[in-house]
C-alpha cells in the first residue's frame, strides 16, 4: 500500500507592503516573493504581516491558491493579517475562524501590554481526495512583550482545546518572535506539540528565520543564539521534513525572514 501524501505547509512572515524597506520595498521583491512560494509550492501556507498590497499580488499570481485573510491586526490601519493561503485542489476547507490575542478575545483588542494589537486564525481542512481532516491555527505573537507572548500562547491552547478534540490533528504556523526554550515554546511543547525543524533532524547551529534582509551576512543582535523565531508545530502527524527556505537575488530578499517549509504526513 502507499504511504499516505505529505503535506507540505509553509509558515512565512511575508513583510508587509507599506514599509521603506529601500531596495527591498515590495514592489521590488514581490516577484521574488512569489517565485519563492512557487517554487516551494506548498499546499497550506499561513502568512505572517500580510497587507492588501501583498495579496493583490497573491491573488493575481497565484491563482492556484485561495486565500483567507482573518481578522486584522496591528494597532492602526494599514492593519495586517495572518493570513491562510491553501490549494483548493489538495484541501477543502470545512470551517475557518479567529480571535484577538486579548482577555477580549472575541473584539479588536490588545492586552499584557503587548507592543501591538495580535491575533489568531484558524481553519478546518479535509483533503480533497479523502483522509482525515486537521485544524491550522497561524499566529503572530508580540515582539516586546513576553507577558504578551506566553498569555497569547496560553490563549490559543485555550482556543484549541475548544476547537480541537484530542483525536483531531493540529498544525500551528506562526511567528512566534521568541526563540526555542523560551516560556511561549515551552507552553506549545508542554501541551504534546512537536517543533518541525526539530522534528526532522535539524539542528538549530545558525538555524536564523529572521534576518533583517541581510541574508547569510546577518549577525544576531544578541548572544542568544539563532534567531530561529518562525515555527510549524505539529501535534498528532508525522514529520518528514522540515528545511528553511533559503531564497535569495542579493540584494533582493523575498521578505526580512525566510519560510519554514514541512512535510507531514498522517500517524504521530
Amino acid at each position: 500500500m502507499d504511504a499516505p501524501a505529505a503535506l507540505r505547509v509553509m509558515s512565512f512572515n511575508i513583510r508587509g507592503a507599506v514599509h521603506a524597506d529601500g531596495a527591498n520595498a515590495w514592489p521590488n521583491r514581490a516577484a521574488l516573493n512569489v517565485a519563492t512560494i512557487r517554487r516551494h509550492a506548498p499546499d497550506l501556507i499561513g502568512f505572517q504581516e500580510a497587507q492588501q498590497g501583498n495579496l493583490e499580488a497573491y491573488r493575481a499570481d497565484l491563482p492556484d491558491y485561495e486565500v483567507r485573510q482573518g481578522p486584522r491586526y496591528d494597532n492602526a490601519e494599514p492593519h495586517a493579517y495572518a493570513v491562510i493561503a491553501w490549494r483548493p485542489a489538495r484541501l477543502a476547507i470545512i470551517a475557518s475562524g479567529g480571535c484577538w490575542l486579548s482577555r477580549t478575545p472575541e473584539r479588536f483588542s490588545a492586552d499584557w501590554d503587548t507592543a501591538c494589537v495580535r491575533v489568531a486564525h484558524w481553519a478546518r481542512f479535509r483533503p480533497a481526495a479523502g483522509g482525515a481532516e486537521f485544524l491550522h491555527l497561524n499566529t503572530h505573537l508580540d515582539h516586546v512583550s513576553e507577558p504578551a507572548r506566553v498569555e497569547g500562547a496560553a490563549l490559543i491552547l485555550r482556543q484549541l482545546a475548544g476547537l480541537a478534540p484530542a483525536d483531531l490533528p493540529v498544525i500551528i504556523t506562526g511567528d512566534f518572535n521568541c526563540r526555542p526554550g523560551s516560556p511561549a515554546y515551552r507552553l506549545f511543547t508542554d501541551a504534546g506539540f512537536a517543533d518541525a525543524h526539530l522534528a526532522a533532524g535539524n539542528a538549530d547551529r545558525g538555524a536564523h528565520t529572521f534576518h533583517g534582509f541581510k541574508g547569510a551576512g546577518f549577525v544576531p543582535w544578541d548572544d542568544g543564539g539563532p534567531v530561529r523565531i518562525d515555527w510549524v508545530l505539529t501535534r498528532g502527524l508525522a514529520v518528514r521534513s522540515c528545511a528553511i527556505g533559503r531564497d535569495e537575488a542579493p540584494p533582493l530578499y523575498p521578505s526580512d525572514h525566510y519560510p519554514l517549509l514541512a512535510e507531514l504526513a498522517p500517524g504521530a
